[in-house]
Protein backbone atom coordinates (compact mmCIF):
# COMPACT_ATOMS: atom_id res chain seq x y z
CA UNK A 1 0.00 0.00 0.00
CA UNK A 2 1.24 3.35 -0.81
CA UNK A 3 1.85 5.43 2.09
CA UNK A 4 -0.59 7.87 1.83
CA UNK A 5 -3.69 5.38 2.18
CA UNK A 6 -0.97 3.50 4.68
CA UNK A 7 -1.19 7.12 6.87
CA UNK A 8 -4.98 7.55 6.69
CA UNK A 9 -5.63 4.47 8.29
CA UNK A 10 -3.27 5.16 11.19
CA UNK A 11 -5.17 8.46 11.62
CA UNK A 12 -8.35 6.92 11.37
CA UNK A 13 -7.54 3.81 14.21
CA UNK A 14 -6.95 7.10 16.49
CA UNK A 15 -10.88 7.71 18.58
CA UNK A 16 -10.24 10.96 18.63
CA UNK A 17 -9.46 11.57 15.01
CA UNK A 18 -12.57 9.32 14.19
CA UNK A 19 -14.73 11.50 16.60
CA UNK A 20 -13.24 15.05 14.58
CA UNK A 21 -14.00 12.86 11.41
CA UNK A 22 -17.58 12.29 12.05
CA UNK A 23 -18.73 15.73 13.75
CA UNK A 24 -17.15 17.50 10.80
CA UNK A 25 -19.06 14.94 8.55
CA UNK A 26 -22.32 16.29 9.74
CA UNK A 27 -21.47 20.04 9.74
CA UNK A 28 -23.10 21.75 7.84
CA UNK A 29 -20.47 24.45 7.62
CA UNK A 30 -16.60 25.36 9.07
CA UNK A 31 -16.60 25.25 12.26
CA UNK A 32 -13.97 26.98 15.13
CA UNK A 33 -12.19 25.03 17.14
CA UNK A 34 -14.00 26.14 20.32
CA UNK A 35 -17.31 24.60 18.65
CA UNK A 36 -15.60 21.36 17.22
CA UNK A 37 -14.89 20.73 21.47
CA UNK A 38 -18.59 21.63 22.19
CA UNK A 39 -19.29 19.07 19.50
CA UNK A 40 -17.45 16.39 20.64
CA UNK A 41 -18.41 16.81 23.87
CA UNK A 42 -21.91 16.45 23.17
CA UNK A 43 -21.78 14.13 19.64
CA UNK A 44 -18.99 11.65 20.40
CA UNK A 45 -18.23 11.26 24.27
CA UNK A 46 -18.13 7.33 24.02
CA UNK A 47 -14.67 8.50 21.62
CA UNK A 48 -12.69 11.14 23.68
CA UNK A 49 -11.85 11.47 27.60
CA UNK A 50 -14.32 12.94 29.95
CA UNK A 51 -13.73 16.79 29.12
CA UNK A 52 -16.46 17.75 31.63
CA UNK A 53 -14.13 20.43 33.17
CA UNK A 54 -12.65 23.65 31.95
CA UNK A 55 -9.14 22.06 32.30
CA UNK A 56 -9.76 19.34 30.25
CA UNK A 57 -11.64 21.12 27.75
CA UNK A 58 -8.12 23.59 27.45
CA UNK A 59 -6.14 20.57 27.16
CA UNK A 60 -8.22 18.86 24.45
CA UNK A 61 -8.38 21.94 22.43
CA UNK A 62 -4.77 22.36 22.43
CA UNK A 63 -4.27 18.79 21.35
CA UNK A 64 -6.05 19.54 18.88
CA UNK A 65 -4.81 22.45 17.44
CA UNK A 66 -1.32 21.14 17.28
CA UNK A 67 -1.80 17.32 16.92
CA UNK A 68 -4.49 16.02 15.62
CA UNK A 69 -5.86 18.87 13.12
CA UNK A 70 -2.78 19.74 11.53
CA UNK A 71 -2.08 15.68 10.73
CA UNK A 72 -5.33 15.19 9.55
CA UNK A 73 -5.08 18.32 7.12
CA UNK A 74 -1.80 17.12 5.74
CA UNK A 75 -3.31 13.67 5.22
CA UNK A 76 -6.12 15.50 3.18
CA UNK A 77 -9.07 14.13 5.70
CA UNK A 78 -9.49 18.23 7.15
CA UNK A 79 -8.76 21.49 6.10
CA UNK A 80 -7.30 23.46 9.25
CA UNK A 81 -6.59 27.13 9.40
CA UNK A 82 -4.25 27.12 12.08
CA UNK A 83 -4.28 31.01 12.39
CA UNK A 84 -7.82 31.42 12.33
CA UNK A 85 -8.45 27.86 14.49
CA UNK A 86 -11.56 27.23 11.92
CA UNK A 87 -11.44 23.80 10.48
CA UNK A 88 -13.94 21.91 7.81
CA UNK A 89 -14.57 18.46 6.58
CA UNK A 90 -12.36 17.70 3.27
CA UNK A 91 -12.95 14.21 1.53
CA UNK A 92 -9.94 11.97 0.62
CA UNK A 93 -8.87 13.10 -2.69
CA UNK A 94 -7.04 10.07 -4.64
CA UNK A 95 -8.52 6.99 -3.31
CA UNK A 96 -10.51 5.70 -6.32
CA UNK A 97 -10.27 1.99 -7.26
CA UNK A 98 -7.74 1.74 -4.04
CA UNK A 99 -10.95 2.20 -1.62
CA UNK A 100 -11.22 -1.54 -2.52
CA UNK A 101 -7.52 -3.19 -3.05
CA UNK A 102 -7.53 -6.03 -1.10
CA UNK A 103 -4.21 -4.72 0.42
CA UNK A 104 -6.46 -2.33 1.91
CA UNK A 105 -8.33 -4.21 3.70
CA UNK A 106 -5.73 -6.43 5.08
CA UNK A 107 -4.47 -3.00 6.16
CA UNK A 108 -8.16 -2.71 7.41
CA UNK A 109 -8.45 -6.14 9.39
CA UNK A 110 -4.58 -5.67 11.04
CA UNK A 111 -5.89 -2.40 12.59
CA UNK A 112 -8.73 -3.16 14.18
CA UNK A 113 -9.90 -5.78 15.79
CA UNK A 114 -11.79 -8.70 14.30
CA UNK A 115 -14.34 -10.40 14.99
CA UNK A 116 -18.29 -11.80 14.35
CA UNK A 117 -19.03 -9.62 17.34
CA UNK A 118 -19.64 -5.91 15.57
CA UNK A 119 -18.85 -3.12 18.31
CA UNK A 120 -18.61 0.66 17.64
CA UNK A 121 -14.89 0.34 17.24
CA UNK A 122 -15.03 -3.27 16.04
CA UNK A 123 -14.52 -4.26 11.92
CA UNK A 124 -16.23 -7.54 12.05
CA UNK A 125 -15.67 -10.74 9.83
CA UNK A 126 -18.46 -12.44 8.53
CA UNK A 127 -17.65 -15.65 6.98
CA UNK A 128 -19.11 -17.98 4.04
CA UNK A 129 -21.82 -16.99 1.21
CA UNK A 130 -25.06 -18.21 2.95
CA UNK A 131 -24.20 -15.14 6.16
CA UNK A 132 -22.88 -12.85 3.87
CA UNK A 133 -26.05 -12.71 2.13
CA UNK A 134 -28.53 -12.93 5.04
CA UNK A 135 -26.20 -9.72 6.35
CA UNK A 136 -26.64 -8.01 3.37
CA UNK A 137 -30.49 -8.33 3.71
CA UNK A 138 -30.80 -7.30 6.97
CA UNK A 139 -29.14 -4.38 6.28
CA UNK A 140 -31.30 -3.90 3.67
CA UNK A 141 -33.88 -4.19 5.66
CA UNK A 142 -32.99 -2.03 8.87
CA UNK A 143 -32.27 1.02 6.30
CA UNK A 144 -34.37 3.92 7.51
CA UNK A 145 -32.74 6.41 4.91
CA UNK A 146 -30.36 5.63 1.89
CA UNK A 147 -29.00 2.12 0.64
CA UNK A 148 -25.74 2.59 -1.29
CA UNK A 149 -25.55 -0.75 -3.27
CA UNK A 150 -21.92 -1.95 -5.55
CA UNK A 151 -22.73 -5.73 -7.36
CA UNK A 152 -20.36 -7.11 -9.57
CA UNK A 153 -22.48 -9.64 -10.59
CA UNK A 154 -26.06 -10.98 -11.22
CA UNK A 155 -25.54 -14.24 -9.30
CA UNK A 156 -25.37 -12.25 -5.93
CA UNK A 157 -28.39 -10.61 -6.74
CA UNK A 158 -30.86 -12.99 -5.73
CA UNK A 159 -34.47 -13.03 -6.06
CA UNK A 160 -35.01 -12.90 -2.37
CA UNK A 161 -32.38 -9.26 -2.47
CA UNK A 162 -33.96 -7.99 -5.16
CA UNK A 163 -37.35 -8.28 -2.98
CA UNK A 164 -36.19 -6.57 0.03
CA UNK A 165 -34.97 -3.60 -2.15
CA UNK A 166 -38.26 -3.34 -3.31
CA UNK A 167 -39.36 -3.39 0.32
CA UNK A 168 -37.23 -0.70 1.18
CA UNK A 169 -38.21 1.57 -1.83
CA UNK A 170 -41.87 1.16 -0.53
CA UNK A 171 -40.55 2.68 2.99
CA UNK A 172 -39.46 5.60 0.73
CA UNK A 173 -35.94 4.40 1.50
CA UNK A 174 -33.69 6.35 -1.27
CA UNK A 175 -31.66 3.64 -3.24
CA UNK A 176 -28.71 4.14 -5.52
CA UNK A 177 -26.50 0.78 -6.86
CA UNK A 178 -23.35 0.53 -9.38
CA UNK A 179 -22.60 -1.99 -11.21
CA UNK A 180 -20.17 -2.38 -14.41
CA UNK A 181 -22.31 -5.39 -15.19
CA UNK A 182 -25.48 -4.51 -17.42
CA UNK A 183 -27.20 -7.91 -16.40
CA UNK A 184 -26.88 -6.52 -13.12
CA UNK A 185 -28.30 -2.69 -14.07
CA UNK A 186 -30.83 -4.56 -16.41
CA UNK A 187 -32.48 -6.62 -14.27
CA UNK A 188 -32.17 -3.78 -11.40
CA UNK A 189 -33.86 -1.28 -14.28
CA UNK A 190 -36.77 -3.78 -14.99
CA UNK A 191 -37.24 -4.79 -11.52
CA UNK A 192 -36.38 -2.03 -9.38
CA UNK A 193 -37.58 1.27 -11.23
CA UNK A 194 -37.23 3.54 -8.33
CA UNK A 195 -33.77 2.77 -7.68
CA UNK A 196 -30.62 4.82 -9.17
CA UNK A 197 -28.65 3.33 -11.94
CA UNK A 198 -24.86 3.98 -13.06
CA UNK A 199 -22.41 1.76 -14.31
CA UNK A 200 -18.93 2.62 -12.62
CA UNK A 201 -15.98 3.21 -15.41
CA UNK A 202 -13.34 1.48 -13.87
CA UNK A 203 -13.99 -2.00 -11.54
CA UNK A 204 -12.66 -2.28 -8.38
CA UNK A 205 -9.84 -3.98 -9.41
CA UNK A 206 -7.72 -3.81 -12.17
CA UNK A 207 -8.41 -7.56 -13.08
CA UNK A 208 -11.62 -7.66 -12.06
CA UNK A 209 -11.60 -11.87 -13.57
CA UNK A 210 -9.10 -12.79 -11.11
CA UNK A 211 -9.48 -14.06 -7.79
CA UNK A 212 -9.82 -12.69 -4.87
CA UNK A 213 -12.02 -10.08 -6.00
CA UNK A 214 -14.79 -7.43 -4.28
CA UNK A 215 -18.21 -8.73 -5.18
CA UNK A 216 -20.28 -5.88 -3.24
CA UNK A 217 -20.83 -3.39 -1.26
CA UNK A 218 -23.89 -2.00 1.28
CA UNK A 219 -23.40 0.50 2.95
CA UNK A 220 -27.05 1.40 5.00
CA UNK A 221 -27.87 4.84 6.45
CA UNK A 222 -23.88 5.99 6.15
CA UNK A 223 -23.74 4.17 9.12
CA UNK A 224 -23.55 0.56 8.87
CA UNK A 225 -21.37 -1.51 5.77
CA UNK A 226 -20.81 -4.70 4.63
CA UNK A 227 -17.59 -5.22 1.76
CA UNK A 228 -17.58 -8.64 0.62
CA UNK A 229 -14.96 -10.73 -0.95
CA UNK A 230 -15.30 -13.61 -3.51
CA UNK A 231 -12.47 -16.18 -4.21
CA UNK A 232 -11.30 -19.31 -5.98
CA UNK A 233 -10.98 -22.26 -3.67
CA UNK A 234 -7.73 -23.58 -4.41
CA UNK A 235 -9.02 -27.16 -3.76
CA UNK A 236 -11.98 -27.67 -6.01
CA UNK A 237 -12.39 -24.24 -7.32
CA UNK A 238 -15.77 -23.33 -5.80
CA UNK A 239 -16.44 -19.23 -4.83
CA UNK A 240 -16.04 -18.45 -1.50
CA UNK A 241 -17.49 -14.90 -0.17
CA UNK A 242 -15.86 -13.15 3.21
CA UNK A 243 -16.80 -9.78 4.16
CA UNK A 244 -15.89 -7.11 6.66
CA UNK A 245 -18.56 -5.25 8.24
CA UNK A 246 -19.08 -2.19 10.59
CA UNK A 247 -21.80 -0.36 12.46
CA UNK A 248 -22.03 3.18 13.90
CA UNK A 249 -21.18 6.41 12.87
CA UNK A 250 -17.44 6.45 14.99
CA UNK A 251 -17.09 2.92 13.47
CA UNK A 252 -13.47 2.43 12.05
CA UNK A 253 -14.46 1.52 8.83
CA UNK A 254 -17.57 3.48 8.22
CA UNK A 255 -16.00 6.31 9.17
CA UNK A 256 -13.36 5.68 6.05
CA UNK A 257 -15.56 5.10 3.65
CA UNK A 258 -18.12 8.08 4.44
CA UNK A 259 -14.62 10.07 3.97
CA UNK A 260 -12.91 8.21 0.97
CA UNK A 261 -17.07 8.02 -1.24
CA UNK A 262 -16.70 11.91 -0.39
CA UNK A 263 -19.74 14.31 -1.22
CA UNK A 264 -21.18 11.46 -3.58
CA UNK A 265 -23.00 9.91 0.25
CA UNK A 266 -23.69 13.82 1.13
CA UNK A 267 -27.01 14.13 -1.21
CA UNK A 268 -28.70 11.15 -3.46
CA UNK A 269 -29.28 13.20 -6.25
CA UNK A 270 -27.31 10.23 -8.65
CA UNK A 271 -28.92 10.75 -11.52
CA UNK A 272 -27.60 14.08 -12.19
CA UNK A 273 -24.51 14.34 -14.58
CA UNK A 274 -22.63 16.24 -11.86
CA UNK A 275 -22.87 13.18 -9.37
CA UNK A 276 -22.40 10.52 -12.66
CA UNK A 277 -19.00 12.06 -13.19
CA UNK A 278 -17.90 13.13 -9.46
CA UNK A 279 -18.20 8.88 -8.69
CA UNK A 280 -15.21 6.99 -6.98
CA UNK A 281 -14.11 5.82 -10.32
CA UNK A 282 -11.99 7.47 -13.36
CA UNK A 283 -14.35 8.51 -16.11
Amino acid sequence: MDPPEERVLRLVANPENRAVLTVLNDAAKPVTLSELVDRLATQTPDLIADISNEAARKQLQLSLHHHNLPKLDEAGLVTYDRSQNVVSDERYPSVDAELVELELIDELRSYFSAGTDVSADAIGVVEGQDDVIEYARDLTDEADDELFYIYVSEVLLQNECVRRVDAALERDVDVALGSKNPEVRERVRTELPGTTIWEPQLDWLSSPAQYPKIGRLVFADREKIMLAILDESEVDGTTTETAIVGEGQSNPLVVLVRQLLGPRLDHLDYQSDEFLDDLPFEP
